[in-house]
């Protein structure tokens, strides 16, 4: 497994500077791992990951180690989007998209 780690601040998600995206290979399965690091506002939240490619969104449970594979079908060409929802009783928050790039076999 490649985890590819993220930090998520209040509505931002940004790629974590000490984790190394370089080298994302296209047309990999069930080998690469999103992991986020959330602040306070997203506590006690169902947090859910929104993978994005061609028009598509691939939507994933954010599990209890705030960890989920990322799918697929958005491993198959130059780029991905990714962004986050976490939702509780009272409110929901969402962040931005960030694109992440992958190299095409």
């Amino acid at each position: 497994m490649r985890i590819l780690k993220f930090k998520v601040s209040g509505q931002t998600i940004q790629k974590d500077p000490e984790c190394n995206f370089d080298n994302i290979v296209s047309g990999t399965e069930g080998y690469l791992v999103a992991e986020f690091s959330f602040s306070p506002e997203w506590n006690g939240c169902k947090n859910i990951a929104r993978f994005f490619r061609s028009g598509k969104e691939y939507a994933l449970i954010v599990d209890k180690n705030n960890q989920c594979k990322v799918p697929s079908q958005v491993l198959k060409g130059a780029t991905f989007t990714l962004s986050c929802i976490g939702s509780k009783k009272d409110y929901q928050i969402t962040t931005n998209k960030i694109v992440i790039r992958q190299e095409v076999s």
